[in-house]
């Protein structure tokens, strides 16, 4: 793991114009904005640690961030970015090239027709997050919610379904079975509501599946002991076992 992590080191430095002790430091600049946020980070290994913030660092440059009634900060595009190698770090493709914007609003909004707030949203101009409910996902763990890696979760699938490049065969086969377990979950959500689920995941395997992200990464045990096959599916899909580490 340790040289591979170097491998990847070599080849970011080849592929920008910085010297090793200049990305190192902007690596160490990354880590000291994620620890604070992220329990994640935090349960890897020191390896994975380092491989987890060469994806961000990735990620991150090939986006570029909108501020929307807030002001840019340096620490935004690095969390965002983290999320989103939160959710792809058991998979080979993570950049989501699909996605070039990421829009960033400052508390919640209206979008479209409807007269309810939101505060997150994807589609085909970019990934779309209220700030403020960005940070409140992960200033508790183990709440069950976290705006961050519900988008995050739709925008994969949009990658995946949608996109020319970017798409990985494994995941659009894994999510196929997926959605079949999900669509037969539902009839059981809506005659016997769960405290686990919201009443919208369960009329839509798509916010069925972007709410069990969250509990995946959020509460895997209590996902797993309620719903075991569709933590297995999950676990396939993400190529990640969190239940696994307690």
């Amino acid at each position: 793991m340790v040289k591979a992590v170097e491998r990847a080191l070599k080849k970011l430095l080849r592929s920008f114009t910085m010297s090793e002790a200049e990305l190192r430091e902007e690596l160490v600049q990354y880590e000291q904005i994620i620890k604070p946020h992220f329990h994640y980070f935090n349960g890897l290994s020191q390896a994975e640690q380092q491989r987890f913030l060469q994806r961000v660092f990735w990620f991150k440059r090939n986006k570029r961030f909108h501020y929307h009634d807030i002001d840019p900060d340096p620490a935004i595009p690095v969390l965002v970015s983290a999320c989103a190698v939160q959710i792809t770090f058991g998979l080979r493709k993570y950049r989501m090239p699909f996605f070039k914007d990421i829009h960033i609003l400052r508390d919640q909004y209206h979008y479209g027709q409807s007269s309810q707030p939101w505060i997150g949203h994807v589609n085909r101009k970019g990934i779309h997050l209220s700030w403020k409910h960005f940070m409140q996902g992960y200033s508790v763990h183990g709440d069950r919610y976290n705006v961050g890696l519900h988008e995050m979760a739709h925008a994969l699938v949009y990658v995946n379904f949608l996109g020319a490049r970017g798409s990985d065969p494994h995941f659009a086969e894994q999510f196929v079975q997926y959605k079949a377990k999900a669509e037969a979950l539902l009839p059981s959500l809506k005659a016997y509501p769960c405290k686990l689920f919201t009443e919208q995941a369960a009329h839509n395997y798509h916010e069925c599946w972007a709410e069990s992200v969250e509990l995946f990464f959020e509460n895997p045990v209590e996902l797993k002991q309620h719903y075991p096959e569709l933590y297995e599916h999950t676990k396939k899909l993400l190529n990640q076992d969190p239940a696994g580490k307690f």
